[in-house]
Protein backbone atom coordinates (compact mmCIF):
# COMPACT_ATOMS: atom_id res chain seq x y z
CA UNK A 1 0.00 0.00 0.00
CA UNK A 2 0.84 3.79 -0.09
CA UNK A 3 3.57 3.88 2.94
CA UNK A 4 4.73 7.84 2.63
CA UNK A 5 3.97 11.40 0.25
CA UNK A 6 6.01 14.38 0.77
CA UNK A 7 5.49 17.35 -0.84
CA UNK A 8 8.18 19.51 -3.13
CA UNK A 9 7.94 23.10 -3.92
CA UNK A 10 7.96 23.10 -7.73
CA UNK A 11 3.94 22.08 -6.82
CA UNK A 12 4.29 18.17 -6.78
CA UNK A 13 3.26 15.16 -4.27
CA UNK A 14 5.82 12.64 -4.63
CA UNK A 15 4.64 9.18 -2.83
CA UNK A 16 6.09 5.98 -2.32
CA UNK A 17 4.35 2.17 -2.52
CA UNK A 18 5.58 -0.09 -0.05
CA UNK A 19 6.13 -2.75 -2.18
CA UNK A 20 6.18 -4.52 -5.82
CA UNK A 21 2.42 -4.44 -7.40
CA UNK A 22 1.06 -6.41 -10.15
CA UNK A 23 3.92 -7.22 -12.36
CA UNK A 24 6.11 -4.13 -11.32
CA UNK A 25 10.22 -5.08 -10.49
CA UNK A 26 9.97 -3.15 -7.07
CA UNK A 27 7.37 -0.51 -5.32
CA UNK A 28 6.51 2.57 -7.36
CA UNK A 29 7.86 6.11 -6.49
CA UNK A 30 4.94 8.06 -7.61
CA UNK A 31 5.01 11.87 -9.17
CA UNK A 32 2.13 13.74 -8.99
CA UNK A 33 1.79 17.27 -10.50
CA UNK A 34 -0.69 19.54 -8.63
CA UNK A 35 -0.79 22.06 -11.49
CA UNK A 36 -1.45 19.36 -14.47
CA UNK A 37 -3.24 16.91 -12.36
CA UNK A 38 -0.69 14.22 -14.11
CA UNK A 39 1.13 11.13 -12.49
CA UNK A 40 4.22 9.78 -13.67
CA UNK A 41 5.86 6.62 -12.16
CA UNK A 42 9.17 5.36 -11.34
CA UNK A 43 10.24 1.89 -10.29
CA UNK A 44 12.29 1.75 -6.83
CA UNK A 45 15.17 -0.92 -6.63
CA UNK A 46 14.38 -2.67 -3.59
CA UNK A 47 17.73 -4.66 -1.74
CA UNK A 48 16.99 -8.41 -1.49
CA UNK A 49 16.37 -9.76 2.44
CA UNK A 50 19.34 -9.84 3.90
CA UNK A 51 17.81 -11.31 7.71
CA UNK A 52 18.48 -15.33 8.54
CA UNK A 53 14.58 -15.50 8.79
CA UNK A 54 14.45 -14.07 4.96
CA UNK A 55 11.19 -11.67 4.80
CA UNK A 56 10.71 -8.95 2.56
CA UNK A 57 12.47 -5.54 2.09
CA UNK A 58 9.55 -2.57 1.55
CA UNK A 59 9.32 1.17 1.95
CA UNK A 60 8.01 3.14 5.17
CA UNK A 61 8.68 6.58 3.47
CA UNK A 62 10.07 9.55 1.40
CA UNK A 63 10.95 13.21 2.37
CA UNK A 64 12.14 16.11 0.09
CA UNK A 65 15.65 16.86 1.45
CA UNK A 66 15.08 21.06 1.29
CA UNK A 67 17.62 23.01 -1.10
CA UNK A 68 18.58 19.94 -2.84
CA UNK A 69 16.62 20.45 -6.31
CA UNK A 70 14.78 16.81 -6.93
CA UNK A 71 16.43 14.82 -3.46
CA UNK A 72 14.61 12.77 -1.44
CA UNK A 73 15.18 10.15 1.15
CA UNK A 74 13.47 7.03 1.37
CA UNK A 75 13.44 4.74 4.22
CA UNK A 76 13.59 1.24 3.25
CA UNK A 77 13.36 -2.16 5.45
CA UNK A 78 12.91 -5.63 5.98
CA UNK A 79 10.03 -7.04 7.95
CA UNK A 80 12.48 -8.58 10.93
CA UNK A 81 13.32 -6.92 14.09
CA UNK A 82 15.17 -7.52 17.19
CA UNK A 83 18.59 -9.77 16.24
CA UNK A 84 16.84 -10.66 12.99
CA UNK A 85 16.42 -7.06 11.13
CA UNK A 86 18.85 -6.89 8.37
CA UNK A 87 17.93 -4.37 6.68
CA UNK A 88 17.20 -0.62 8.10
CA UNK A 89 18.35 2.10 5.47
CA UNK A 90 18.26 5.54 4.34
CA UNK A 91 18.70 6.08 1.02
CA UNK A 92 18.97 9.36 -1.60
CA UNK A 93 17.20 9.50 -4.87
CA UNK A 94 16.96 12.20 -7.59
CA UNK A 95 13.83 12.98 -9.13
CA UNK A 96 15.42 15.35 -11.79
CA UNK A 97 13.41 16.04 -15.35
CA UNK A 98 14.48 13.69 -18.11
CA UNK A 99 13.81 10.61 -16.28
CA UNK A 100 12.14 7.97 -18.17
CA UNK A 101 8.40 7.16 -17.12
CA UNK A 102 8.29 3.78 -15.25
CA UNK A 103 12.66 3.54 -15.51
CA UNK A 104 14.38 2.32 -12.60
CA UNK A 105 16.07 5.03 -10.41
CA UNK A 106 19.30 5.15 -8.64
CA UNK A 107 19.78 4.85 -5.18
CA UNK A 108 22.61 6.17 -2.80
CA UNK A 109 23.07 5.18 0.56
CA UNK A 110 23.21 8.04 3.07
CA UNK A 111 22.74 6.03 6.93
CA UNK A 112 22.59 2.29 7.45
CA UNK A 113 20.89 2.43 10.72
CA UNK A 114 21.93 -1.11 11.62
CA UNK A 115 25.48 -0.54 11.09
CA UNK A 116 25.51 2.50 12.60
CA UNK A 117 23.52 1.14 15.63
CA UNK A 118 21.09 3.68 16.48
CA UNK A 119 19.26 1.73 19.20
CA UNK A 120 22.32 1.35 20.85
CA UNK A 121 22.23 5.07 22.86
CA UNK A 122 18.94 3.85 23.87
CA UNK A 123 19.89 0.42 25.25
CA UNK A 124 17.41 -1.45 22.52
CA UNK A 125 17.56 -3.69 19.64
CA UNK A 126 16.56 -2.76 16.26
CA UNK A 127 13.15 -1.89 15.78
CA UNK A 128 10.83 -4.05 12.82
CA UNK A 129 9.06 -1.07 11.40
CA UNK A 130 10.87 1.87 11.76
CA UNK A 131 7.98 3.97 9.65
CA UNK A 132 8.34 8.03 9.89
CA UNK A 133 11.10 10.14 8.33
CA UNK A 134 11.10 13.68 8.66
CA UNK A 135 13.48 17.15 8.75
CA UNK A 136 13.27 20.18 10.86
CA UNK A 137 15.97 22.26 11.96
CA UNK A 138 17.58 20.06 14.66
CA UNK A 139 18.06 17.31 12.21
CA UNK A 140 16.58 14.15 10.78
CA UNK A 141 14.23 12.31 13.14
CA UNK A 142 12.97 8.56 12.69
CA UNK A 143 9.74 7.02 14.19
CA UNK A 144 8.99 3.10 14.67
CA UNK A 145 5.24 1.89 14.33
CA UNK A 146 4.80 -0.12 17.55
CA UNK A 147 1.65 -1.62 16.30
CA UNK A 148 0.20 -2.13 19.49
CA UNK A 149 0.84 -4.56 22.33
CA UNK A 150 -0.70 -7.72 21.09
CA UNK A 151 2.76 -8.94 19.74
CA UNK A 152 5.15 -5.90 20.74
CA UNK A 153 6.27 -3.91 23.31
CA UNK A 154 3.95 -0.90 22.59
CA UNK A 155 7.02 1.12 22.75
CA UNK A 156 7.34 3.83 20.50
CA UNK A 157 11.03 5.61 20.29
CA UNK A 158 11.51 9.05 18.41
CA UNK A 159 14.92 9.22 17.65
CA UNK A 160 16.60 12.55 16.17
CA UNK A 161 19.85 11.15 13.44
CA UNK A 162 21.31 14.65 13.71
CA UNK A 163 22.28 15.65 10.38
CA UNK A 164 22.63 13.18 7.94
Amino acid sequence: GLEGIAYHPDGVLVACLQRAWGDNAGPLIGVYDLAGAEWTFFVYPLDEPESQNGGWVGLSDITYVEGTGATFYVLERDNQGLTDAAVKRIYSIDLSAGITEMATLSKTLVKDLIADDITGPIGGLPFEKLEGLAHNGKGWWIVNDNDGVDDNSGEIQLMNLGSL
